[in-house]
């Protein structure tokens, strides 16, 4: 993940692209040792998920899918190549668990091909209990 200042996106872009070769040589460093297997984009904005594989290096990106968030659905059918993480599917502070069922929300976010794994957070044993029982279930999509 490239931070950098979240308030100023031009300055975000260059200084990634300013250190872009050090970034990805150090990633495939990592890969070939075997220290991690992955690498993962978090773009935080369009803007930047374009910017950044224009370096190719990237094959995972980390979106946020929910039914609130979906900044990054377009950005699903544009980019065929890439593979998609979706995050926060419960909407974080957005308390979308409290509007919807866990199963819709699981549901809705891993219902597009293009989602390839979903990272999940949960803060309360009932909800890992609707987890697993949403994993055991036979699913149609």
């Amino acid at each position: 993940m490239w931070r950098g200042n979240l308030s100023n996106e031009n300055e975000r872009l260059k200084n990634f692209s300013k250190n872009s070769k050090k970034i990805i040589k150090l990633f495939k460093m990592l890969k070939q040792k075997k220290i991690v297997k992955e690498i993962y984009l978090f773009p935080y904005t369009k803007s930047f998920l374009r910017h950044s594989i224009s370096h190719n290096f990237f094959k995972i990106i980390c979106i946020y899918r929910n039914p609130i968030e979906k900044e990054y659905e377009r950005s699903m059918t544009i980019f065929k190549k890439l593979k998609f993480l979706a995050i926060r599917p419960f909407g974080g502070n957005l308390k979308l668990a409290r509007k919807h069922s866990l199963k819709y929300l699981l549901n809705y976010s891993i219902n597009n091909k293009r989602i390839s794994k979903i990272i999940l957070s949960c803060s309360k044993k009932t909800q890992i209990e609707e987890i697993v029982c949403y994993c055991n279930e036979k699913k149609d999509f």
